[in-house]
C-alpha cells in the first residue's frame, strides 16, 4: 500500500443514520458503540441511528458520537485492512478522534474528554453569544482582511478554521459576525450559518482554557504511536506538546488547508477519511486533482480499497 494518510471529520459530519451499514454488519463496529455507550451514558448506537436532528445539533451529544465513529471505523479497517498509516490528521474535534485512534487517548478517556470540551464550549456560546458561519466563494486572505478590518472597529469575529483556499470557517460574536456576513454577500461570497456550534478557533474561547486544561492535565496522555498532525502548528504532536496543542487549538485557527500541504510535502498523496460522512473527501477534492481519497464509511470506496490492496499484493507476490 502507498503511504497513507487517515483523516477525521469533526463537527457537522453527524447524520441521522450514520454508519448504518457498518454496525449491522460488523461486531467490532457495534462492540465499539457499546464501549462509547458505558463511558459517557448515553445509547450512541440508538443516537446515530435513530436519533433525531435536535439531538445531533447538541454538541455534548454530538461531539461524542463523532469521536465514536471515527474510532469504530478506524478499528474496522484495522481489522479488514492492517493499513499502517504514515500519518493522521483530525478536523477540529476531528483531532481528538486522531489522538485516540494513535493511542495518546483510549477510549474511556477520550469521550469524557470531548464531553467536558462541549459543555465548557456552549457555556462559551452563552456567555459570549457566539456562533460561527462558512463562508465560500470568497478566498482566505479576503476573509481574513474582513475580519481585521471588523476587529479595528471593536468587532470580534476572526477565521476560525481555514478548510480549503475557498472555503473559511468564522467565529465570533453573533451581533458582529451577523455585519461581516452582510460584507460577504456585497463581496460575491455564500454563508451557511452552523447552527449550535460554539465560537472554537476563536479568542472567545480563552474564558475556558483554565478549566479544560486542569482536566486534561488529569487524563494519563501518552506518546503517539502514528504521527498526528495539529491543528495550528501543522507539524506532528510529539509526547510533550499534546496540552499545549490542544489548548491551542481551542483559541486558533483550525489551519487544515495547510494541514493538507504539510502532509502531501511528505510524498503522502492517499487519504482515507475515517468517521462518517463525506465533508473532508470534498474538500481533499478541492485541494488537489492528484490526491487519492477513499471515504471509509462507502461501501463502494470499502470494495475499492480492497481491491487496490488485492492487486497489489499480487503485483508483489
Amino acid at each position: 500500500m502507498k503511504k497513507t494518510a487517515f483523516v477525521f471529520p469533526g463537527q457537522s459530519s453527524q447524520r441521522i443514520g450514520m454508519l448504518t451499514d457498518l454496525y449491522r454488519e460488523s461486531e467490532r463496529v457495534r462492540h465499539t458503540f457499546e464501549e462509547a455507550s458505558d463511558a459517557v451514558g448515553l445509547d450512541i448506537a440508538r443516537i446515530c441511528l435513530e436519533g433525531h436532528h435536535g439531538s445531533l445539533q447538541d454538541i455534548s451529544i454530538s461531539a461524542p458520537v463523532i469521536v465514536t465513529a471515527g474510532i469504530a471505523t478506524f478499528r474496522h479497517l484495522q481489522s479488514q485492512f492492517g493499513i499502517t498509516p504514515a500519518v493522521m490528521a483530525g478536523h477540529s474535534l476531528g483531532e481528538y478522534t486522531a489522538l485516540a485512534c494513535a493511542g495518546v487517548f483510549t477510549l474511556e478517556e477520550v469521550l469524557p474528554a470531548v464531553v467536558f470540551r462541549s459543555r465548557l464550549a456552549q457555556r462559551v456560546m452563552e456567555e459570549e453569544q457566539g456562533v460561527m458561519t462558512v463562508i465560500t466563494k470568497l478566498n482566505i486572505s479576503e476573509v481574513e482582511e474582513l475580519c481585521r478590518h471588523m476587529r479595528r472597529r471593536g468587532g470580534k469575529v476572526w477565521t476560525s478554521c481555514l478548510n480549503a483556499e475557498s472555503q473559511v470557517c468564522v467565529g465570533g460574536r453573533e451581533a458582529d459576525l451577523e455585519i461581516l456576513e452582510q460584507q460577504v454577500l456585497k463581496m460575491g461570497g455564500s454563508l451557511r450559518r452552523l447552527i449550535g456550534n460554539a465560537p472554537y478557533h476563536t479568542p472567545l474561547m480563552s474564558t475556558m482554557i483554565e478549566e479544560f486544561g486542569n482536566y486534561l492535565q488529569s487524563c494519563q496522555l501518552r506518546t503517539p504511536q502514528f504521527p498526528v498532525v495539529a491543528n495550528v502548528s501543522t507539524r506532528p504532536y510529539t509526547a510533550f506538546s499534546i496540552i499545549d496543542n490542544l489548548l491551542l487549538q481551542l483559541q486558533h485557527s483550525v489551519k487544515w488547508h495547510h494541514t493538507i500541504d504539510y502532509i502531501q510535502r511528505q510524498h503522502i498523496h492517499t487519504f482515507i477519511e475515517l468517521g462518517s460522512g463525506q465533508i473532508l473527501s470534498r474538500l481533499l477534492r478541492q485541494h488537489s486533482k492528484t490526491i487519492e481519497i477513499y471515504n471509509y464509511e462507502t461501501a463502494a470506496d470499502r470494495n475499492r480499497l480492497a481491491s487496490s490492496l488485492s492487486q497489489l499484493a499480487e503485483v508483489s507476490a
